[in-house]
């Protein structure tokens, strides 16, 4: 959590950053936001959790309401060899892509030229 978060600052600058240690927090917070959010928030998700694995999360994320879920895109960071669990994963509509460990600043940098975020 702390190099992501950090890799996060120095790609981007000073951004908002939240971080959880559990997928229930995080979807405990998303769902008290309830779409309060004006721009789009990325959501870094580690596939291996423990409790409530990634997988589960966008399960239980997907069940929220669109006013809530269209403000986030996820972005999957694993390690896993399992092709078909993240293909199947990456066509889910909230994921934008999944991005290897170790995650690298220029990783980064690419899924976000992906998915259209500035980082100039």
């Amino acid at each position: 959590m702390y190099i992501a978060h950090k890799l996060i600052k120095m790609t981007v600058g000073d951004v908002p950053i939240e971080t959880f240690m559990s997928a229930e927090d995080a979807l405990d917070h998303i769902a008290f936001e309830k779409g309060k959010k004006a721009d789009r928030t990325i959501i870094l998700l580690d596939l291996m959790m423990p409790r409530l694995n990634g997988a589960d999360f966008i399960s239980l994320f997907e069940a929220l309401p669109e006013k809530i879920t269209n403000h986030y895109q996820i972005v999957i960071v694993t390690s896993s060899m399992n092709k078909g669990e993240l293909d199947r994963l990456g066509k889910k509509k909230n994921v934008e892509t999944v991005i290897m460990k170790p995650l690298t600043q220029e990783k980064f940098k690419t899924v976000l030229e992906q998915i259209q975020i500035d980082i100039n």
